[in-house]
């Protein structure tokens, strides 16, 4: 096997620190998220659905990039608590239109603050330039996963 080089050394240990970081945040998220009983999957499933007046659920998976089975659970968990409600189609009977109800956009609300909140702790020793060449550096390496 090769001897591992500088860069890939510090490259490694780059990503180690980037996922790492990403648990930390989910994991703070959760746990402010808990006190409202909702968790953040269900945040960015509400914010789909309040950007758009009415979805059906295949269009919620395809923009989340997830199944619709997973967006199935999640959505009967929603609908449960009364955040969203579902109503059949007028051009097809196998479609659903979903909507968010008052108390999804109040829980949204509740939500994006938790998550600005959070956002904000995380980033409040880093510079505006820093988080510029950030925002540059991430782009960057998130157009390559569609190559």
């Amino acid at each position: 096997m090769k001897k591992e080089t500088a860069r890939q050394k510090k490259i490694s240990e780059l990503m180690h620190l980037f996922l790492y970081t990403n648990r930390l945040h989910r994991s703070m998220v959760e746990e402010k998220l808990s006190d409202l009983e909702v968790h953040s999957s269900q945040h960015h499933m509400l914010a789909i659905i309040a950007e758009n007046k009415s979805i059906c659920q295949k269009d919620i998976a395809q923009k989340l990039d997830i199944s619709s089975a997973a967006v199935a659970v999640t959505l009967n968990k929603l609908e449960g608590a009364g955040y969203i409600s579902r109503s059949q189609s007028f051009d097809d009977a196998r479609k659903n239109h979903i909507t968010i109800t008052d108390s999804g956009v109040a829980l949204l609300k509740k939500t994006k603050q938790i998550f600005d909140a959070m956002d904000a702790e995380m980033f409040e020793d880093v510079t505006d330039e820093e988080i510029e060449q950030m925002t540059a550096i991430l782009s960057k390496l998130s157009a390559k996963q569609g190559k």
